[in-house]
C-alpha cells in the first residue's frame, strides 16, 4: 500500500521560462528549491522565468486535481496607480501582523520587478494542510480581505491550481527589471521608484536568512483560527455546488422571491452559525433570479448589519466584508453556486421552548410557484426506437421516437390543466406544514402539464375521482378549509403508434428494436392524425392506472414520408438514365430488361433464370398510385398487385427479399403469424367499458407505399374479402362500433407455396391453385401471376458458380427510380394516341385468349385494358420514358406490346397453363339446346328419372333449394337411398353439384340448365300454389 505524503514531499513544482526571442519553452517538473535555482542559473539563464507557488508531491506532473501545499499568497498590482498597489500591500500585511500572530518571519515580499507585489504567507503558520482545492479557499479568503480591507489592487485571477509566479531575481522582459525581495521596512518606507532602483539588479542577499526563517517557523493559533473560519466558509458555500443540486431548476422572478427567502430576508438567519450559509443561498436567489452582483451586494450588505448580534462597529464592518465576500464568490463565474430547496430548509433554528416544533424557514412545499418542473431541453433528449422507451431509467425523462399513428381513441378526454387552491381557514391554524401556511395570500395557482402524469390518472373518470386526485395533488394535510377550482382545461388524446419503418439492411435489423404497438398521450391538442409518421418527443412514465410504460407527448414533429422526401434533381435524373434503352421498342426494351435483371440477379438475388419473377417485383414497385385514361372519367387506380405462387425452394421469398432489402422500401409481413385483424384493422376498447377505436393494421400502415405478405396461405380465404374495397377503390372502410376509414393505396407482393403441401404439378394447369388461395373475386383483382415451377429451373444451374457481372443498377439508383414513380401524380402520366389504341387491342387479344377462365379470373374481359395500362405504366417508369421536363411518364406503344408478350410468356408457361385451361374450360352456365338435349338425355338415363313425374318433381326440388341433402332427395322423390345416391353420383360426375357441409350445392352449370327449363316450358304447368 503507498505511503501517504508528509509534508515534505511537497518539493517539485513547475517551472517555465521564455528565451530571447519569446519563445515559450514548455513546462518542466523540478525540485524546489535546489533545483528550481538550477534551471533559473543554467536553463533560464535569470531571464523571464517562473515556477508554480503549488509544490507537489510527485516527481511528474500529474493529472488535473493534483493535490498540492502552497503559502497563502497575494499578487498586488494597480496600473492606473503603481502607488495603490503599494499601499494596500501595507494595508494587507498589518492586518495579519496586527490581527493576528502573524510575524515578519511568516511573510515572504516582493517586488514583482514591474508595478506590483507579491506577498506569500507560510502555511505552516496558518496551519494549512494539503489539498487540490486550496486555491479556492485562497480565493475566498482574498475576496474577503477586498471587502474587509478596502483593497483596490488585490487580484483575484491568480488563484489557480497551477499558478505561475516569477522567480526571484529573475529579469522582467518587459520593464528590465529583476524581482526582488523587500523587506517590510522597506515597503513602509521606500518610495515606489526607490524600490525600482532597488530592482535594476538581482538582490543576492537575503532580507532574513534562511536559517532564521526556518527556526522561527511554527503555528499561528490567531491565523490559523482565520484560515480555518474561512476555509469552513468556502465548504459550506461549495457544498451547494453539488450535483444534487444542478437537477433543481427554478422559475424565480425578481419581484416575486420564493416564502424561504422572504421569510429569511425579514426575519434573519435563524440561529448562530449559519449566517455564512444564508447569505450563500440568498446570493445564490438573487443571481439566479436575474438581479446584477451590485444590488445583492447591497441587499444583502443592509440585511447582514439589519440582523447581526455584533455590538461593536468593528465586527459589524467585519460580517459585512465577509457577506460581500461571499456574494463575489456566488456570482464569479468560475463557481457553481446553486440555491437548493433542501439546503435553505436546513437553516431551520432551535426548537421553540415548550415544543418539539424547530423555527423552520418558511416553505409552500409543491405548491411554491418558484419549483420548476425539470423538462430537459429537447437537445438533450435521448433518440430512442419506440421498443427501447418502456426502460424503467427512463422514467421521468425527454425522449424521442420516430413512429407512425396506428390508431387514436376518437374523442379526446378534457382533464384540469390550472388549478386553484385557497385557504379560508388561516386563523388559528396550527399546520405551518401546509404549503398554504406560509403564502401571504393563502392562495396558489397549480400548472398541470407533460410532466404530470395526473393528466393521465384523470383520464376516463369522473368528478369525484378527479377531486380526490387535485386534492392529493395539492399536497395539503388532510383539512377542509380550503377550496379547489378548475380554472383551465386541456385535452388528452390517447394513441396507439408502432414504429416508423426503417430503411431495410442488415446492420439496421440488428440494431432495430421489435415491433410493438404502444399507448401514448398527446397533451394540449397536438395536431396529429392517423397512418402518418411523427418525431413525438415526451416524457416516459409509468400509466398511473396499469403501470405499463407510456409517453406523454408534448410535441409532435411531422416526418416526410420517403415519397414526400424525394426530390429529383438533375443527379438523380442523370442516374435514372441508366434504366433507358436505346428506343422504345418492344425488342429495345426488352433487351434493356434482361440487362437490368442480369445485374440485378448476380449481383443482388443470385437465384438464377427467374427473370420473369424478378420483373414482376420491379413492375409492382414502379407502378404509380393513379392515372388517366380515356374509358374514365375520374383517374384509375395505378398501384399493381402481384401474386407469386409456387413450389417449395423455388427462391420466392430470397428473390424478393433481397430486393427488398437492396433498394430499402416496403414492408413484409408474414401471413402465417398475422391474423386478418392484424392485416386490416382491429377494435380496441379503453379500459373495460371505455369507448372504442380502430388500430389499422399492415395493409393501411403501408398506404403509398409496398406491402409484401409472405405465405400468404397462412390467410383464410374469406379474410381477404375485408379488402376488396382497399383493393380495388383504396379506401379501406370500418363500419362497426367505430365508423372509419383509412387510404389504403397499397402496392401489393403476395407471395406462398402451393398450399395443402400440394406442387404445381398435382394440379391439371398449375393456375388452378388460385382456387385453393383466393375466392373468384379476389383472384380477378390481382393485376397479374407468376407461378414457379421447381422443374422450371435444373439442379445443375441451381449450384453453378455465378458469373462477375458488371454492377451498372446501384441500390440508390434503383431506389431513386421506385420513388420516381411513387411520387407521380395522375398528371404525370402521358399515354400516346397509338398507345391506347394498342392497349385495347393488346387487352382484347388477352381476353380472347384467356377470358374463358370465369373461375380462375386472372384475366377477365370487362377490365383487362385498365390491367394493361396499369402494366404498360409501370414498365414506362421502370425504363424512365419520361418527356423532355423529365417530371413526367411517357407510354408508348412498345410498352403495351413488351407487357402483352410478357403477360403471355406468364401464363403459358408450365407451371400455369392458363392458356390451356381457358381453352377447355366452356362457361358453364351458357347452356345451349344442343347442351340441353345432352344434359337432359343423361339424366334422364336412370331409371329412377325416366319418369316425367320423378324427372319433374327431381328438378323443381333442386330449383326450390340452395342446398339439398341426399335425404331430402330421397323423401320429395320417394325413393330408396340407393337411387338418390344414384342421382347425386351422376349429378357430381356432371359437375352440376358440389358437396358441401351443408349439402349438396348447385354448380353454374345446374343453374343454367334450369334456366333452360324455363325456357322450355317445363314449369309452365305449375299451379299457383305451388309456384316458388
Amino acid at each position: 500500500m503507498a505511503r501517504e505524503p508528509q509534508l515534505q514531499d511537497y518539493k517539485y513544482v513547475d517551472a517555465w521560462h521564455t528565451n530571447e526571442n519569446g519563445q515559450a519553452v514548455p513546462w518542466t517538473r523540478v525540485e524546489y528549491p535546489e533545483g528550481v535555482l538550477k534551471y533559473q542559473q543554467e536553463v533560464a539563464n535569470n531571464f523571464n522565468c517562473f515556477c508554480t507557488v503549488q509544490r507537489f508531491a510527485s516527481k511528474t506532473k500529474g493529472t488535473k486535481g493534483e493535490i498540492f501545499i502552497a503559502p497563502l499568497y497575494f499578487d498586488l498590482d494597480y496600473k492606473q496607480d503603481p502607488a495603490v498597489s503599494q499601499a494596500d500591500a501595507v494595508k494587507l500585511i498589518d492586518f495579519f501582523m496586527n490581527e493576528f500572530d502573524i510575524v515578519e518571519t511568516d511573510i515572504n515580499l516582493y517586488f514583482s520587478g514591474s508595478k506590483g507585489f507579491h506577498i506569500l504567507i507560510d502555511n505552516k503558520a496558518l496551519g494549512i494542510e494539503p489539498g487540490a482545492d486550496l486555491h479556492k479557499i485562497y480565493k475566498h479568503t482574498a475576496s474577503y480581505l477586498i471587502h474587509r480591507l478596502e483593497l483596490k489592487a488585490l487580484d483575484l485571477a491568480v488563484y489557480t491550481h497551477h499558478r505561475m509566479l516569477r522567480l526571484p531575481n529573475s529579469l522582467h522582459s518587459g520593464t528590465r527589471k529583476f524581482k526582488i525581495e523587500l523587506s517590510l521596512e522597506e515597503l513602509r518606507t521606500l518610495t515606489l521608484e526607490q524600490i525600482k532602483d532597488k530592482a535594476s539588479m538581482p538582490r543576492l542577499q537575503a532580507v532574513i536568512e534562511t536559517k532564521v526563517r526556518a527556526e522561527a517557523q511554527g503555528l499561528r493559533p490567531a491565523a490559523n483560527a482565520f484560515y480555518v473560519d474561512k476555509a469552513k466558509e468556502w465548504r459550506e458555500a461549495q457544498a451547494t455546488a453539488g450535483a444534487r443540486y444542478e437537477k433543481e431548476e427554478f422559475n424565480f422572478r425578481k419581484d416575486r422571491p420564493p416564502v424561504c427567502v422572504i421569510d429569511i430576508l425579514e426575519g434573519g438567519w435563524k440561529k448562530d452559525g449559519d449566517r455564512n450559509q444564508a447569505t450563500v443561498q440568498l446570493a445564490a436567489y438573487y443571481k439566479e433570479a436575474g438581479h446584477p452582483k451590485e444590488d445583492a451586494i447591497r441587499i444583502l450588505d443592509e440585511w447582514v448589519k439589519k440582523h447581526t448580534s455584533a455590538d461593536s462597529r468593528y465586527q459589524v464592518d467585519q460580517r459585512a466584508a465577509n457577506t460581500r465576500s461571499v456574494v463575489e464568490a456566488v456570482y464569479d463565474k468560475d463557481n457553481n453556486y446553486r440555491f437548493g430547496c433542501a439546503f435553505i430548509r436546513s437553516l431551520h433554528g432551535e426548537k421553540r421552548p415548550g415544543s418539539n416544533e424547530y423555527d423552520r424557514v418558511a416553505c409552500a412545499g409543491s405548491l411554491c410557484p418558484c419549483i420548476k418542473q425539470s423538462q430537459q431541453d429537447e437537445a438533450t433528449a435521448t433518440t430512442l426506437h419506440l421498443s427501447k422507451t418502456g426502460d424503467a431509467e427512463l422514467t421521468g425523462k425527454l425522449v424521442k421516437t420516430q413512429v407512425m399513428v396506428a390508431g387514436k381513441r376518437h374523442t379526446p378526454y378534457i382533464v384540469p390543466s390550472k388549478i386553484e387552491y385557497y385557504c379560508w381557514g388561516r386563523e388559528g391554524c396550527k399546520k405551518t406544514h401546509c404549503p398554504l401556511y406560509d403564502i401571504p395570500s393563502h392562495t396558489y395557482y397549480r400548472d398541470l402539464g407533460v410532466m404530470d402524469r395526473e393528466l393521465i390518472q384523470m383520464t376516463g373518470t369522473n368528478d369525484d375521482n378527479i377531486t380526490g386526485i387535485l386534492r392529493t395533488l395539492s399536497g395539503i394535510p388532510s383539512c377542509n378549509k380550503y377550496n379547489t377550482e378548475i380554472v383551465e382545461t386541456t385535452n388528452v388524446e390517447e394513441m396507439l403508434v408502432i414504429p416508423m419503418a426503417a430503411s431495410v439492411n442488415e446492420e439496421s435489423e440488428e440494431k432495430a428494436g421489435g415491433y410493438v404497438l404502444r399507448k401514448v398521450y398527446a397533451v394540449g391538442g397536438l395536431p396529429v392524425a392517423e397512418n402518418k409518421y411523427y418525431e413525438l418527443a415526451g416524457y416516459v412514465f409509468a400509466h398511473p392506472k396499469t403501470m405499463e410504460a407510456t409517453i406523454m407527448i408534448k410535441e409532435a414533429k411531422p416526418l416526410q414520408d420517403v415519397v414526400d422526401s424525394f426530390k429529383l434533381n438533375d443527379k438523380v435524373k442523370e442516374q435514372l438514365g441508366a434504366l433507358q434503352p436505346a428506343e422504345y421498342t418492344a425488342a429495345d426494351i426488352e433487351e434493356k430488361l434482361a440487362a437490368i435483371c442480369a445485374d440485378l440477379t448476380y449481383n443482388v438475388t443470385k437465384i438464377v433464370e427467374r427473370d420473369e419473377t424478378l420483373l414482376a417485383v420491379l413492375l409492382t414497385y414502379h407502378s404509380v398510385l393513379r392515372f388517366s385514361v380515356p374509358w374514365d372519367s375520374k383517374p384509375i387506380r395505378g398501384w399493381l398487385e402481384l401474386k407469386v405462387v409456387g413450389d417449395t425452394g423455388t427462391g420466392k421469398s430470397a428473390l424478393i427479399d433481397s430486393i427488398q432489402k437492396y433498394v430499402g422500401l416496403g414492408t413484409r409481413v408474414n401471413a402465417e403469424s398475422t391474423s386478418r385483424t392484424g392485416l386490416t384493422y382491429k377494435m380496441e376498447q379503453s379500459g373495460s367499458s371505455g369507448a372504442w377505436y380502430i388500430v389499422w393494421g399492415a395493409w393501411p400502415l403501408a398506404d403509398k407505399e409496398l406491402i409484401w405478405i409472405d405465405e400468404d396461405t397462412g390467410i383464410e380465404k374469406d379474410a381477404y374479402g375485408e379488402m376488396t374495397l382497399a383493393r380495388s377503390d383504396g379506401r379501406l372502410e370500418v363500419k362497426r362500433a367505430v365508423t372509419a376509414e383509412t387510404p389504403c393505396r397499397v402496392r401489393g407482393i403476395l407471395s406462398g407455396n402451393v398450399p395443402k403441401g400440394r406442387r404445381l404439378a398435382d394440379y391439371g394447369q398449375g393456375v388452378q391453385s388460385l382456387r385453393d388461395i383466393f375466392n373468384n373475386e379476389d383472384i380477378r383483382r390481382f393485376d397479374f401471376a407468376v407461378f414457379m415451377k421447381s422443374s422450371d429451373v435444373t439442379p445443375e444451374q441451381y449450384s453453378r458458380q455465378l458469373p462477375t457481372y458488371p454492377k451498372t443498377i446501384t441500390d440508390e439508383t434503383l431506389k431513386n427510380s421506385i420513388l420516381f414513380a411513387w411520387s407521380r401524380k395522375p398528371e404525370h402520366v402521358i399515354f400516346t394516341a397509338d398507345t391506347i389504341e394498342r392497349i385495347l387491342e393488346v387487352s382484347t387479344e388477352l381476353s380472347r385468349i384467356y377470358g374463358n377462365a370465369s373461375d380462375v379470373p386472372l384475366v377477365s374481359p370487362s377490365d383487362q385494358r385498365n390491367k394493361i395500362a396499369r402494366l404498360a405504366v409501370a414498365l414506362a417508369s421502370l425504363t424512365h420514358s419520361v418527356d423532355e421536363s423529365g417530371e413526367r411518364i411517357v407510354v408508348w406503344p412498345g410498352h403495351v406490346e413488351f407487357i402483352g408478350a410478357y403477360l403471355k410468356e406468364l401464363y403459358n408457361a408450365p407451371g400455369c397453363g392458363l392458356n390451356y385451361y381457358a381453352r377447355l374450360a366452356i362457361r358453364e352456365d351458357a347452356i345451349d339446346d344442343n347442351r340441353y338435349e345432352k344434359i337432359t338425355n343423361a339424366l334422364k338415363k336412370l331409371d329412377t328419372l325416366q319418369s316425367e313425374t320423378k324427372f319433374f318433381a327431381f328438378v323443381k326440388l333442386f330449383a326450390q333449394q340452395g342446398y339439398v341433402r341426399q335425404a331430402s332427395i330421397e323423401n320429395m322423390l320417394a325413393i330408396e337411398r340407393e337411387e338418390a345416391k344414384a342421382i347425386a353420383a351422376l349429378l357430381t360426375k356432371m359437375q352440376m353439384i358440389q358437396e358441401t357441409s351443408g349439402g349438396y350445392r348447385k354448380t353454374a352449370k345446374f343453374n343454367g340448365y334450369i334456366g333452360k327449363l324455363f325456357e322450355h316450358g317445363i314449369f309452365d304447368s305449375l299451379d299457383d300454389e305451388d309456384e316458388f
